[in-house]
């Protein structure tokens, strides 16, 4: 559980107050573990049923934390998958077969990519450095975590931003455009895309250091973070998936 104390600002009209509350949502430390066992169970479980128990769990996380509409969108996303696989797997082609392994490696992975999706979007940036700072954990460790927090949710923006610059100069890109002419997507957007990541990256770390990420002192936040009885519940549920996949499963 995450929770933030009451903030009171003297101003000349006054105080104004900002109270979040305890907020719906796992404690930082609990986030980063779970992510490590679905991560970990993603690629030691040879069964289905790991697979959907591992689905299932991290839902159950999703909703936990009311967030319905990144369930809905990967939910979908995996319900497709699965049927574009057993579509694939019912037609003989070389190249159909190929995609319908890239296909199943992707599903058997894609636990842990819905978890770090709800991590990124859950967890502020303030609550995972207090969180890292109780643990005691090296600068550089929390420095890398903190940036890549940062760094990830702005890879769908400058994205657009390369997609718009090119829709102005008259650089038509579209599905069709990138099967025809595939050095067109490395030339248009990989290429601008990359060197703009770069730039950010390099922002991103300046203004962690400008913060005092890099500080020996000890620094204060305004989260306080502390584990729930939620927290206990999902790790031990994760940890009992991780165990059924490590013992083999119903095998």
């Amino acid at each position: 559980m995450v929770k933030s104390t009451d903030v009171f600002i003297e101003g000349s009209q006054g105080k104004t107050g900002i109270h979040q509350g305890i907020s719906h949502t796992l404690e930082p430390r609990t986030k980063l573990l779970i992510l490590l066992l679905v991560n970990v169970t993603s690629f030691i479980q040879n069964n289905m049923v790991c697979e959907i128990m591992s689905i299932v769990l991290v839902t159950a996380v999703m909703l936990y934390h009311r967030a319905y509409r990144l369930t809905l969108k990967n939910l979908t996303y995996f319900l497709g998958m699965i049927l574009l696989i057993g579509l694939t797997l019912t037609v003989e082609n070389v190249f159909l077969g190929m995609l319908s392994v890239v296909l199943m490696m992707a599903r058997k992975i894609y636990p842990t990519f819905m978890f770090a999706a709800l991590l990124m979007t859950t967890t502020q940036v303030g609550e995972m450095t207090s969180s890292l700072q109780a643990m005691k954990i090296p600068r550089q460790v929390s420095i890398t975590i903190v940036v890549i927090m940062r760094f990830f949710p702005t890879i769908k923006t400058e994205y657009k931003s390369v997609l718009e610059a090119a829709k102005i100069r008259g650089i038509k890109l579209n599905l069709w455009t990138c099967i025809k002419a595939p050095h067109r997507v490395v030339d248009y957007i990989l290429v601008p895309l990359m060197m703009q990541l770069s730039i950010v990256a390099e922002e991103l770390s300046l203004a962690a250091m400008t913060k005092g990420i890099d500080s020996d002192r000890q620094r204060t936040a305004m989260y306080q973070t502390h584990f729930g009885i939620m927290d206990l519940v999902f790790t031990v549920a994760f940890i009992g998936n991780f165990i059924f996949a490590l013992t083999g499963g119903l095998s």
